[in-house]
């Protein structure tokens, strides 16, 4: 991790700018082509949940405006990030899981499901005090969204990148998935965003 000089950073006046809004954090949500990765996931009957977060935070960690955050109101950069998501427990209601990112697919993909076999079997909802290495990640299967916002508690704010993704659908023999991701402007502009989808999508389509 790595303590940004404001006084000379080249986002200084977009930080000064921005840090202070009430609500900063900027949405865009685009359909990402996964047919690559459907396939891949249907012939290998992994977890589709497991195998596209790690995709969704290989591109992540590859970007960082994305993994700068504003504690104390000094920015940091992250060396690596890793996911915080839900998970449906009982009583269709979900429990917050952290994982740890590895670069490497099968041992990711191992801590996922470890994480959230344990997360299954707790209790409660909470989250990890003084913990901002972290990126929020839900999934909505259940819905092929054009559009999402967040809760925001504005009394705390954070800088904290959130991405959602819904149900996927087919178009013309491809495989299309809604995906949301949620930014904080003093951070992060449009194309830091828009890097994200172009390597997202680069990276899935590079899958054999």
């Amino acid at each position: 991790m790595k303590k940004i000089n404001i006084e000379t950073w080249h986002r200084k006046s977009h930080f000064n700018y921005y840090k202070d809004f009430d609500m900063p954090h900027f949405s865009i949500t685009a359909n990402v082509d996964i047919t690559k990765l459907y396939n891949f996931v249907k012939n290998s009957e992994k977890s589709f949940f497991a195998t596209f977060l790690y995709y969704v935070m290989k591109t992540v960690n590859a970007i960082p405006e994305l993994r700068y955050r504003i504690r104390n109101g000094e920015v940091y950069l992250h060396d690596v990030v890793h996911p915080s998501y839900t998970v449906l427990a009982g009583e269709d209601l979900f429990r917050f899981v952290n994982s740890k990112f590895d670069e490497d697919f099968a041992m990711f993909i191992k801590n996922v499901d470890e994480d959230i076999d344990q997360a299954k079997i707790g209790s409660g909802l909470s989250d990890e005090p003084n913990t901002d290495n972290l990126v929020y990640v839900s999934a909505i299967p259940w819905v092929t969204f054009t559009n999402l916002s967040h809760p925001f508690d504005t009394k705390h704010p954070d800088s904290f990148p959130r991405i959602s993704w819904g149900k996927f659908f087919k178009e013309d023999e491809k495989v299309f998935i809604p995906v949301s991701l949620s930014a904080h402007h003093a951070l992060c502009d449009g194309i830091h965003v828009g890097k994200f989808y172009q390597l997202l999508s680069n990276t899935i389509e590079s899958i054999e």
